[in-house]
């Protein structure tokens, strides 16, 4: 099985601010970039997205039949989304620095949350020969480790472009 995962481009939100799980629209070039990762992917037999809008717009423009699952959501962040990440109590996110794998931030969830949820989608999965998945970066992360193996420990500070698509054979 070919399985795709596809971050959503860039969305219209300041730079800076901690969006995670809020709805944020995409920027206005958004139309032009999918038509380019539609013509890259070219046909998939399912397409699962985030209910996010800003994956829900991609899903769409690669499938009609697309299907969203709440698993394939960013992390939640609970009361740090909308924030600016500077405005965020130092001691706070240092805390949770040094601890995120197993905490999450207040009334968020930790990374190892995120993986178990993916892990959970991954085992649900149909046999077919080509899924396509438009998600977020922190969902990315979680699937390098589970499919590749990468240490839980190392996998937030890889780069995950947006537009990005990172290919698994199963």
């Amino acid at each position: 099985m070919e399985l795709y995962f596809v971050r959503h481009v860039q969305p219209a939100i300041a730079p800076g601010i901690c969006y995670g799980q809020l709805d944020v629209p995409l920027a206005d070039t958004h139309v032009a970039l999918h038509d380019e990762i539609s013509a890259s992917l070219g046909e998939a037999d399912k397409v699962y997205t985030s209910p996010l809008q800003r994956c829900q717009l991609l899903a769409a423009r690669l499938s009609p039949a697309y299907v969203t699952d709440d698993r394939l959501k960013e992390l939640n962040f609970g009361e740090w989304e909308g924030l600016k990440w500077d405005e965020i109590d130092r001691d706070l996110m240092d805390y949770w620095g040094a601890n995120y794998i197993l905490s999450g931030p207040p009334h968020g969830e930790s990374l190892q949350q995120l993986v178990d949820r993916l892990a959970d989608f991954l085992r649900d999965l149909p046999a077919y020969h080509k899924i396509v998945v438009v998600t977020h970066a922190g969902v990315i992360r979680a699937a390098r480790h589970l499919l590749e193996g990468r240490p839980l420990e190392e996998i937030m500070s890889e780069k995950i472009n947006y537009g990005g698509i990172y290919t698994f054979n199963l």
